[in-house]
C-alpha cells in the first residue's frame, strides 16, 4: 500500500498560532516582516519565494522581496544584506540558497544577524541546536520534517535514518534533530558511492532525501515497510513540481508495494513556509 503523508494537518496548527500571533502584535502598532534574498532563477527558490510572499499575506505578515540576477557582485548583495540587518522594520531574514558560483555565500552567512536568522544558518543558530536550546532558531526544512514525522505519529526513537544531503539547511541540522530523537542516522553526499547510497538507504526505516536531484530515487534505493521524508522540488519530466523521490518509477515496477511517503507539492514543502513564517513570530517576541 502507498500512503501519503501530506503537510496540510501540521500547517492548520501553525496557520492557528501564527494568526493569532499576528493580531496580538496589531494591538500593539507592530507588523511582524520578513526580508527575502533571492539570487539567479532556480526553480526550486523561486517555488518557495512565491509560497512564502503568498502566505506572509494571508496571515498579514509584511515581506520585502529582495531579487538579483545571477551575474550580481558580492559588493552588492553585501550591501543589501546589511542595510536588511540594520533596518529595524524587519524581523527575520532568509538567504535562499545555495547562491551563485561568483557568490561567497559562507561571508554572507556570517554577516546575517542571529537575531533575525529565521532559518537558522549562522553559527549561533548552529550552537544553539547542538545544545537543545528551546526556544532557538532551527533550519525551517530540517523541523518541517520532525514536525510531519510527530503529526503522522511516527517515533524516530529506536530507528534507522538515512539522509540524503548535506547541506546546512536540511541535511546537517536534520541529522542533529534525529540523533536529539534517538534515532540511529547515516547521511550520505555527493562523495558517496552510489552503492554505498543505496546499501544505506535500504537499511533504513525512514529516509530522507534532501538532494535535490530531480525524480532521480526510484525502486533500487528501497524496500518494503518504508518511510520517505522527500525534501526536493524542481520540476520534474512532465514539467510538473516534482521531489527527489520518482515515485512513478517505483509504482510501475511493482518491486515495492508498500511506501510511505510525503508528496511533492502538498509535502515538507508546505509546511517548511509555516515553520518560517513562525519564526517570523518568534523573531517579532524577542525583538
Amino acid at each position: 500500500m502507498f500512503r501519503e503523508l501530506p503537510g496540510d494537518g501540521v500547517k492548520k496548527e501553525i496557520d492557528a498560532y501564527i494568526r493569532e500571533s499576528v493580531r496580538s502584535f496589531a494591538g500593539e502598532g507592530i507588523v511582524p516582516k520578513l526580508a527575502v534574498i533571492r539570487a539567479g532563477d532556480d526553480d526550486g527558490q523561486k517555488y518557495y519565494e512565491s509560497a512564502i510572499l503568498r502566505q506572509s499575506n494571508e496571515y498579514g505578515i509584511e515581506t520585502q522581496a529582495i531579487n538579483f540576477t545571477s551575474n550580481i557582485g558580492q559588493a552588492l548583495v553585501e550591501v543589501t544584506l546589511q542595510a536588511v540587518n540594520e533596518d529595524e522594520s524587519v524581523h527575520g531574514i532568509i538567504l535562499l540558497r545555495p547562491l551563485p558560483g561568483g557568490i561567497n555565500s559562507e561571508k554572507l552567512r556570517t554577516m546575517l544577524n542571529p537575531a533575525k536568522d529565521v532559518d537558522a544558518i549562522t553559527d549561533i543558530s548552529i550552537a544553539e541546536l547542538f545544545a537543545g536550546k528551546e526556544d532557538a532558531f532551527f533550519a525551517c526544512t530540517a523541523e518541517a520534517c520532525m514536525e510531519v514525522m510527530r503529526y503522522h505519529g511516527i517515533d524516530p526513537a529506536g530507528r534507522r535514518v538515512t539522509i540524503l544531503g548535506r547541506s546546512l539547511t536540511v541535511g546537517k541540522p536534520l541529522a542533529i534533530m534525529m540523533l536529539n530523537a534517538d534515532a540511529t542516522v547515516t547521511v550520505c553526499h555527493s562523495r558517496t558511492p552510489e552503492e554505498d547510497q543505496i546499501k544505506a538507504c535500504r537499511e533504513a526505516d525512514i529516509v530522507v532525501l534532501a538532494t535535490g536531484r530531480t525524480q532521480a530515487y526510484g525502486s533500487k534505493y528501497f524496500k518494503d515497510g518504508q518511510i520517505i521524508l522527500d525534501v526536493g522540488t524542481g520540476t520534474g519530466r512532465d514539467g510538473k513540481m516534482h521531489g527527489d523521490l520518482d515515485i512513478e518509477e517505483i509504482k510501475e515496477t511493482g518491486e515495492i508495494s508498500d511506501l510511505a511517503y510525503t508528496p511533492v507539492p502538498g509535502g515538507i514543502g508546505r509546511v517548511t513556509t509555516a515553520i518560517l513564517l513562525r519564526n517570523i513570530i518568534k523573531a517579532a517576541k524577542k525583538g
